[in-house]
């Protein structure tokens, strides 16, 4: 029994229980027993020899609902109405009815009269709000939420809408909502996914993972907290401590290229890039268009013998990734490595200065184009040049770049290369 079929079938069971006795009604008994098709078989026979009563039109509506025809029940409910309109059981029937079959119109309308005669119905309130949200209409939606909420400060449903909604429109007013419901009831895990969800968008990846580690505690094997707890620790830094969590994950059985992917980053952060290759490799065979995926696992590659693999994802990469210098810097200057390390120095010369073109922030660009030209292309007096130009970069910087650390150390030996290469160029009078 679906959720909607069980809200009816408890909504509406206390006037069964008033009916007749089964031994006087073969109709109801036919309900009590489940068998909704020979309900619906007596009914329509007793309706053509004309017994209208009110038990004919409301157990055939219940019997039809109960097997899933919408359309059917509502037909026979709006018969109902009409011979009994004082009966609101019927109506509110119908109109749910009208909600499942997406007759939003006509079940906004009956709503509507329900909260008219008593503005404390809050189911009804409810309804009006979620259909109202269907429609995309959030500011009607918003205000009708405020109503429920007026009366129960606590309602679940009403709270997670109004989270649901603000959160569609960006709004980070949301978290007050989810807060609050998770607040009144600790266990909701709805609740907490979205929460969670939040915290991580504003960057507060601990909140998160706090969020996840009480979901974890009662729910062990829950695969969609414990991605998620590996990567509010990763997102916060703790690659070691994201890599047990996404691990599990696959484990229990997630295939999802989320959990592979940064289980492969977090390991390649942890320098373990052997073990980095085979999750990137399953990330990259279920989705070969994720510029991040294919970087890190050309890096990863580029560790190892498998070269030509390496600058291949690093290539696609450069092809699907957002015009951002700086990242397409770091894989030009990745390639550079990787060249270098294959001895294809004029190619790798070639990609630092392709990196230093895409982003001009990074002079050590220029140190390793002078340094290939110095100690394995013999290019004196070129490679005088591209030093001078590396000196020339710090000395624009502002104080508080560049940010490697190894620059300062770089900038003694480059003055010192000067010197000795100035003199050796005189000496062979080629200055």
């Amino acid at each position: 029994m679906n959720l909607s079929r069980q809200y009816l079938v408890s909504g509406f069971f206390l006037y069964i229980i008033l009916l007749p006795s089964t031994a006087q009604d073969p109709l109801l008994d036919a309900y009590y027993e489940g068998n909704y098709e020979e309900v619906i078989r007596m009914s329509g026979e007793n309706l053509a020899r004309g017994d209208s009563s009110f038990n004919q039109y409301y157990l055939r509506a219940l019997s039809q609902v109960q097997l899933g025809r919408t359309g059917q029940a509502a037909a026979t409910l709006e018969k109902a109405c009409r011979e009994f309109p004082e009966e609101i059981s019927l109506r509110k029937l119908l109109a749910r009815q009208y909600f499942d079959a997406g007759a939003s119109l006509k079940a906004d309308s009956l709503y509507k009269t329900f909260v008219a005669a008593d503005s404390t119905d809050l189911s009804s309130w409810l309804k009006l709000a979620e259909i109202a949200s269907d429609r995309q209409d959030y500011k009607t939606s918003i205000e009708r939420l405020q109503q429920v909420l007026v009366l129960d400060t606590a309602n679940l449903e009403g709270l997670m809408l109004m989270g649901d909604i603000l959160t569609r429109q960006d709004n980070s007013g949301a978290i007050i909502f989810y807060q609050r419901a998770l607040r009144h009831y600790p266990d909701n895990q709805q609740a907490a996914y979205a929460l969670a969800n939040w915290d991580l968008k504003l960057d507060m990846p601990q909140k998160a993972a706090e969020i996840c580690e009480h979901v974890l505690e009662k729910d062990t094997t829950n695969i969609r907290f414990r991605k998620m707890m590996g990567f509010a620790l990763y997102r916060g830094g703790k690659p070691h401590d994201a890599i047990g969590h996404l691990e599990m994950a696959a484990e229990l059985g997630d295939s999802t290229t989320f959990t592979f992917k940064y289980l492969g980053i977090a390991r390649y952060m942890t320098m373990d890039f052997p073990g980095a290759i085979p999750p990137l490799e399953t990330a990259v065979q279920k989705d070969s268009l994720d510029a991040d995926i294919q970087f890190f696992l050309g890096a990863s590659l580029a560790t190892t013998s498998r070269r030509e693999e390496a600058m291949k994802h690093f290539e696609k990469a450069l092809e699907l990734m957002k015009p951002d210098p700086a990242a397409v810097a770091k894989i030009y200057a990745e390639q550079g490595n990787l060249l270098r390390l294959e001895m294809k120095y004029e190619a790798a010369y070639d990609r630092y200065q392709m990196s230093w073109e895409a982003d001009t922030t990074q002079p050590i660009q220029l140190y390793y184009m002078a340094s290939i030209l110095d100690n394995s292309l013999h290019r004196s007096k070129q490679a005088l040049v591209d030093y001078r130009r590396f000196l020339d970069q710090l000395d624009r910087a502002p104080p508080e770049s560049p940010k490697n650390n190894q620059i300062p150390s770089i900038r003694d030996i480059v003055e010192d290369r000067i010197v000795q290469l100035s003199e050796e160029l005189f000496l062979r009078d080629e200055h």
